[in-house]
């Protein structure tokens, strides 16, 4: 009986501890969940993003998604972050990262645009001024 006592108190204890940690992807988690957004969804991981998706140097990243799609044959993600750099900075250091990565501009209307090498990378970057920081979504995808 004692120890099940013990056990409640550590268990009640660390239930009411602080809700940080020095890893950045779970204190976006903890972050995200706090506010009603499911642990799966802020859970994702940037693990299995090319190379040739451009991510921001001070990001922070509110999500990552990936998987196959069968109707396309690709692996494809999406990548949702923030950051303070205005759009345009983003934006353009995002091209010259794709165009350093071998992928061809093809549409661009000044709040996004597209890059790929034909049909096996694509890469969709968007940039919006938000209250105090720039949204970005980064859409990518790879032919298996």
């Amino acid at each position: 009986m004692r120890a099940a006592v013990i056990g409640l108190a550590l268990l009640a204890g660390a239930c009411g501890g602080p809700r940080t940690t020095d890893d950045p992807a779970a204190q976006n988690v903890i972050d995200a969940t706090s506010k009603g957004i499911p642990a799966k969804v802020a859970a994702g991981t940037c693990n299995d993003k090319p190379g040739f998706v451009p991510i921001y140097k001070e990001a922070k990243i509110i999500s990552c998604t990936s998987g196959d799609v069968a109707v396309t044959g690709k692996h494809s993600g999406t990548v949702i972050y923030t950051d303070f750099a205005s759009p345009s900075t983003i934006l353009t250091w995002s091209k010259q990262q794709a165009l350093a990565q071998g992928l061809s501009l093809r549409i661009e209307d000044g709040r996004s645009f597209t890059a790929g090498d034909g049909d096996r990378r694509t890469l969709r970057v968007s940039a919006e001024s938000a209250t105090a920081v720039t949204n970005v979504t980064v859409n990518w995808g790879v032919a298996n």
